[in-house]
């Protein structure tokens, strides 16, 4: 297929039935592909040692000492699910403004 016609074939389709064209035009079995197939790739700043704190407890100074090390961390790349809460839970610093 063609790009295009391989898009006109998945439109209005909902996620099992596109697992099971996977499975029984290709014999893919979806839940063991590798997460970086299934949740794609996303980049972000992990912060090690840094407590969590909620930073609308804190004052100037203190957010202004905590951006400074969130600036310093460690960008790594990551392969999961930024859909649930989970993800965006546990890395608070991703909304600053």
């Amino acid at each position: 297929m063609t790009n295009q016609e391989a898009e006109n074939r998945l439109i209005g389709t909902v996620s099992s039935e596109k697992q099971e064209i996977l499975f029984s035009q290709f014999g893919i079995n979806y839940n063991n592909e590798p997460e970086m197939f299934k949740k794609g790739t996303v980049f972000v700043r992990e912060l090690k040692d840094l407590p969590e704190v909620s930073t609308t407890d804190m004052s100037k100074r203190q957010l202004e000492r905590y951006y400074k090390k969130v600036k310093k961390s460690e960008i790594v790349e990551m392969h999961c699910d930024i859909i649930k809460d989970e993800f965006w839970e546990a890395r608070p610093w991703l909304f600053r403004n």
